[in-house]
């Protein structure tokens, strides 16, 4: 399809465009004719969502992404219904309370029930009530329920406010519009202005509320750390009481002390020891001599000075093993009485030196001997008790390490504990301090004030845009019908669409109004557009007689691929037309399946009873069968019809034979045949014929049966005259 087709298709149904664009223009302004003038008010909000205040104690990063979800929760919580709700109770109370009311009731709306049921007190009451606890009202209270719809009288209710409202946010800032329309400035101020602070009041009362929650959940898990702390203290204090040790790392330290000091007397006490076995063995070797007669001198100051020596040693040591006491100073003491006792002993004389001392007898000796080793024994006795004291000690150090290991878990879970109770607590302490920190960053940059004219009404733009948006649908309505229409509808479709000759094309003649004849013969009084349009079928059927007349050919057989494409029509024309031109026409309906021409021409049924040999065959036996008009150079032979082909009904010597024969009485011989599609009628009676004549409606679809069936057209080569387009609508006549 071209561009022409579609203009030419836009121009067939212009009156639908431009009266559809009337109609929507009319109701355009008829629906906006009644159309209140509105005064419009604005404020404007600073969020502080996209500002990083340079004085916060929080160090907070610009998060695009967070503060575009924060601006969405802003602005939903505006116009969110208990909010809205707030704002209602707000003006219902400045209209009940106040002298000059914004709405005025008109007077079919004090006479409504709603009206009628309302309790002024009781409403004002309720919405005081309703604003301190910030709370919606409820439709399944009755007194609320009458409040609500006097709210909706008064246009106040939600969904009312909310289609004159307008919460947006301004492109890339931080700000926020409240912009609101209604027919009363004051009004529309009002309701920007009280909006933000009923809002504001709301967004912190939820705060409040939150930062109240918060506390309290800090307080009860504070509490209960603070409980399993106690429990883990408790807990080591009962496990270090009961094994007695207050302090391991102390108690522990004392032992490896004690133990290292009495292995340090243990050697002192060893080397004392060594001194004494090797004095006993001196004393054991003076007493053998004594024995044989020799003589052992010594001091007796010496003897008493080792003898008070060794008992001062001896009280020391039993006194530190006694008290336990691990005294420096009683070590040193100990150490020095050990040196001395060794110069003492030493200084002792063993044999006669000549000197100035005494003789010392071997009963002195002996008995120096018995000391000695009483001191031995003793000696040994205290190495036995230190190494046993030693022993035990660190025996106990064991013990103190499995003790150690289980004081130190159970510290390691006091300290976890505690960690976890303080950082509860820094949270608490945090949370507490917060209620007294603002917790909004929103002001009011813009208060709304009355408007001083009304907004546009913008009639004629809506008009214009109604009428424009109408005549467009409507052309591409058409567009899109024209396009997915695949029907041929003109010439040109039909060369494109279907492979045949074109030897004429029809257009639509109103034959229901006046007979073919009278739009033949020009009969007619009319409009001057319908003579047009009767004009041209005449001369568009003139061209069809005269490519009749022109091929040389009588004998034509007119059919279709499908029924109801016009042929009975198009017959009776082109009798009429020929007859117009002094052509003695005869028609034959050889229509069986559908004998529509036979009824329409009120012709006999003969074509069937019709039969008679070759010999006995005479013009004037055919004449008997011929139904004659008022109208000249036209004779029909009707058929009785029936579900039946040519060969199944005609006799052997039927009149289709002699057609021939009848040329030299009749100048065309014109036959209607069945479709092809459904019926074999057409060809059979090809052979008949000289010439063929397809007829195809211009509304008629192209199926594949009629592929088939163009196929059978094409076969018969030169027999087949051509195609006519019938019934084509006169806009598409020359595409």
């Amino acid at each position: 399809m071209d561009i022409i087709y579609f203009i030419k298709a836009l121009l067939k149904k212009k009156w639908w465009i431009i009266g559809g664009t009337i109609f929507a223009i009319a109701a355009a302004f008829f629906f906006t004719m009644g159309r209140p003038r509105l005064y419009s008010s604005t404020a404007q909000i600073s969020t502080g969502f996209t500002i990083k205040d340079q004085i916060t104690l929080r160090d907070e990063g610009n998060n695009i992404f967070e503060a575009d979800v924060k601006f969405e929760n802003a602005m939903q919580t505006m116009t969110s219904p208990l909010v809205i709700s707030l704002l209602s109770y707000k003006l219902l109370l400045h209209d009940l309370s106040g002298p000059k009311p914004f709405v005025v009731l008109k007077e079919q709306d004090l006479k409504s029930k709603e009206y009628l049921a309302f309790n002024r007190e009781a409403a004002m009451r309720i919405c005081r009530e309703k604003l301190d606890s910030l709370q919606m009202l409820s439709s399944y209270d009755p007194d609320e329920r009458k409040v609500q719809e006097f709210m909706k009288l008064c246009k106040y209710d939600y969904e009312a406010i909310r289609k004159m409202l307008n919460v947006n946010r301004v492109a890339r800032t931080d700000y926020i519009d409240i912009a609101y329309r209604s027919e009363n400035p004051e009004q529309s101020a009002f309701v920007v202005n009280t909006l933000y602070s009923e809002f504001i009041r709301y967004y912190r009362s939820l705060r409040s509320e939150r930062t109240v929650e918060n506390v309290e959940t800090f307080a009860e898990l504070v509490n209960q750390k603070k409980t399993e702390l106690d429990a883990k203290v408790e807990a080591l204090r009962m496990y270090k009481t009961s094994e007695g040790v207050l302090n391991i790392e102390a108690a522990s330290g004392s032992e490896l002390g004690l133990i290292s000091q009495l292995e340090k007397a243990l050697l002192d006490e060893r080397s004392s020891l060594n001194i004494m076995t090797s004095t006993l063995g001196s004393l054991t070797t003076q007493i053998a001599a004594a024995g044989t007669g020799k003589v052992t001198y010594g001091s007796a100051n010496a003897n008493a000075n080792v003898v008070s020596i060794r008992k001062e040693i001896n009280r020391l040591n039993d006194e530190k093993l006694r008290t336990g006491t691990t005294s420096e100073e009683v070590e040193e003491k100990i150490k020095a009485l050990r040196k001395q006792l060794q110069q003492a002993e030493s200084a002792l004389p063993t044999s006669s030196t000549g000197g100035p001392s005494t003789v010392v007898t071997k009963e002195e000796l002996i008995q120096r001997k018995i000391t000695l080793e009483a001191d031995i024994s003793a000696s040994r006795q205290n190495i036995a008790t230190l190494e046993q004291k030693i022993r035990s000690l660190k025996g106990s150090l064991g013990s103190y390490a499995n003790k150690e290991a289980t004081v130190s878990t159970l510290q390691q879970e006091v300290q976890l504990a505690q960690d976890e109770y303080n950082r509860l607590k820094e949270k608490m302490n945090s949370a507490i301090d917060n209620r007294t920190v603002p917790t909004d960053n929103f002001r009011q940059t813009l208060k709304g004030q009355p408007a001083i004219k009304p907004e546009s009404s913008k009639r004629a733009i809506i008009m214009g845009m109604t009428g424009m948006a109408v005549f467009f649908l409507t052309s591409l309505g058409i567009i899109f019908k024209e396009l997915f229409d695949t029907s041929i509808k003109s010439p040109s479709n039909f060369l494109k669409s279907v492979d045949l000759k074109l030897i004429a094309t029809v257009n639509h003649a109103d034959l229901h109004k006046f007979s073919i004849l009278e739009v033949l013969q020009a009969n007619i009084d009319d409009t001057k557009a319908v003579r047009k349009r009767q004009n041209s079928f005449r001369e568009l059927l003139r061209k069809l007689r005269f490519e009749m007349e022109k091929s040389g050919k009588s004998i034509f057989l007119f059919t279709s691929t499908e029924s109801q494409q016009g042929k009975t029509t198009l017959v009776q024309a082109v009798a009429y037309s020929l007859s117009l031109s002094n052509k003695k026409v005869l028609v034959i309906d050889t229509n069986f399946c559908n004998n529509d021409l036979t009824v329409a021409l009120d012709a006999k049924p003969t074509l069937e009873s019709f039969s008679i040999s070759r010999e006995a065959f005479a013009y004037e036996k055919v004449r008997e069968l011929v139904t004659t008009y008022s109208i000249d150079n036209i004779e029909v032979i009707g058929c009785k019809g029936g579900d039946y082909t040519p060969t199944e009904i005609l006799p052997a010597n039927h009149l289709l034979n002699y057609l021939p024969d009848l040329k030299k009485h009749y100048d065309f011989i014109l036959m209607e045949g069945a479709p092809l599609n459904d019926y074999t009628d057409s060809k059979e009676l090809e052979k008949y014929a000289e010439g063929v004549i397809a007829i195809f409606n211009s509304n008629a679809t192209l199926k594949q049966n009629d592929k088939d069936s163009i196929e059978f057209l094409h076969s018969l080569d030169s027999k087949f005259l051509g195609a006519v387009l019938n019934n084509i609508h006169d806009d598409f006549l020359e595409l």
